[in-house]
């Protein structure tokens, strides 16, 4: 997420020797585009799903994938039948993971876990290890699910014991073409549903029917506690036979920072703009009855932005050459360690305005502006409450079945990867031809989440460690197994997954 990328992988038409008028192109990113309709009735295993074979692209545009995990998402926030959203049915990491014994798939509705919810490892991000508060000076908690496929693949590869990961990663070592850790599917062929990830960040309301959570605005959810969460943000992950390096996909509640800088959708203001009844604003604090309902956001407080100089149009935060002084993005580290503090919050990657009529595929165009157009699409169609999420961002790599390069199982590497071939230990050295495949990011390469990475997005710098800012950038194609000792944390990374961290045994 260094840079935003122009896909290079245009539609433009293919017409065969014999052919006399070229097939029209469609016009636009819309969720029912080339013949399919992204509503959520079914959950997608492959990127053209649905796709009739007259209308699939001679590449795979950004519009194609972007479309396929907003599907997915409106699947797994449906309602599973019994009031819940699909997601809250898939295995939580802990579940996963025993500190004994095997893993145990549900089956149903799992609640928030509160004793989970108030451990470190659950309360910090990835990367930095930051906590973050909201305008309430409530803690972010985090939430990690996978589905049944994830779930299967390691009980009966028993990944869920640290001497197993261990052998894996002397397998990876031996021969990264084959061995080691790959997740389905792991053949080109092999269209049925592959690994899921569905990574959640909640916003503590408070507890029983004194809670503040706006339900009308935003998906609440109660844990086994009684405590009621909102939830603010989400990452989607998904791997399937044409995308070995994984789909990845991630969203947002609107109201919970504003853009840095002005000219996006999501302005400095005191209240966002509501997305469903133009014209009007929105208020993910109007059940407090203190000062907070003051700024309408979760991780602005747009009072105290203006008490400490802001305009009103554009907030400041730290950025590696110095910009003092900062108003948005400064360093959560309280005077004391361990302790923390409230933050202002904005977005340096803005949500770009929907283009009337939408970008033609037929010309050269950012990500951003096809998830802007299918973003203003789901908020006409969407059910209640999930109007008011957006996907902020999707990124992969450019290999896909059109173009001949997918990896159904074996090491790779990526443009700017910062890791090169050290991906790939001893990769050519055991019958496959030549040098482990690389491919460039595309998509949306600077998404960073506001609730997940928040002191990772494009242009901040607290230090040198809060400076990669894209899934990649921590993500890799390996198998490792570092155990945890009595100075530093487990770090297992199996795949491009880093769930297995969490093995208790």
């Amino acid at each position: 997420m260094k840079r935003l990328i122009a896909s290079a992988m245009l539609c433009v038409p293919f017409v065969a020797a014999h052919a006399t008028t070229p097939p029209p192109l469609p016009v636009g990113c819309t969720i029912n585009q080339y013949g399919r309709v992204a509503d959520g009735s079914t959950l997608w295993a492959t990127t053209t799903q649905g796709i009739p074979a007259a209308q699939l692209p001679p590449f795979e545009t950004n519009c194609l994938i972007d479309q396929f995990s907003y599907n997915n998402f409106l699947y797994l926030v449906g309602d599973d039948g019994s009031g819940h959203p699909r997601f809250m049915s898939l295995v939580p990491w802990y579940n996963l993971l025993p500190a004994k014994g095997v893993p145990v798939w549900p089956g149903q509705y799992t609640p928030l876990d509160a004793t989970e919810l108030n451990k470190a490892i659950n309360q910090s991000q990835a990367g930095d290890g930051f906590a973050l508060l909201d305008v309430a000076e409530q803690t972010t908690v985090y939430d990690l699910r996978v589905n049944k496929v994830f779930f299967d693949f390691v009980k009966t590869q028993k990944l869920y014991q640290q001497s197993v990961m261990n052998a894996m990663q002397t397998a990876f070592n031996a021969n990264s073409y084959s061995g080691g850790v790959w997740f389905p599917p792991t053949s080109i062929s092999d269209s049925s549903m592959g690994v899921i990830e569905f990574k959640t960040a909640w916003r503590n309301f408070g507890s029983g029917d004194t809670h503040l959570c706006p339900s009308d605005i935003m998906h609440c959810e109660v844990d086994d506690r009684q405590r009621v969460w909102g939830l603010v943000g989400f990452h989607l992950v998904q791997k399937t036979n044409t995308h070995g390096e994984l789909v990845w996909a991630s969203f947002e509640h609107i109201a919970n920072a504003p853009d840095c800088s002005a000219g996006g959708s999501n302005g400095i203001a005191q209240f966002p703009a509501d997305p469903v009844n133009t014209g009007q604003t929105i208020n993910v604090n109007k059940l407090y009855e203190d000062g907070t309902q003051n700024s309408g956001w979760n991780y602005f407080d747009y009072g105290s932005y203006r008490a400490n100089g802001g305009d009103g149009k554009a907030c400041s935060f730290p950025v590696k050459n110095g910009m003092p002084p900062t108003l948005c993005l400064t360093s959560p580290q309280g005077d004391t360690a361990g302790t923390w503090k409230r933050v202002d919050v904005c977005r340096t990657d803005i949500l770009v305005k929907p283009t009337t009529p939408c970008a033609a595929l037929d010309k050269e165009h950012p990500n951003s502006e096809d998830i802007a157009c299918l973003n203003a699409g789901v908020t006409a169609e969407a059910p209640s409450v999930w109007k008011y999420y957006k996907l902020i961002g999707m990124e992969w790599l450019s290999n896909g079945n059109t173009e001949g390069g997918a990896f159904p199982q074996g090491c790779f590497t990526f443009t700017d990867g910062g890791f090169g071939s050290s991906n790939c230990p001893n990769f050519g050295q055991h019958g496959e031809s030549g040098s482990a495949p690389d491919y460039p990011r595309v998509g949306s390469t600077t998404m960073a989440n506001t609730t997940m990475e928040t002191w990772m997005q494009a242009g901040t710098w607290l230090n040198e460690d809060t400076n990669a800012t894209d899934c990649f950038g921590c993500h890799q194609p390996q198998t490792i197994a570092q155990p945890a000792t009595s100075t530093s944390p487990a770090f297992n990374q199996a795949d491009m997954s880093h769930i297995l961290d969490r093995i208790a045994q």
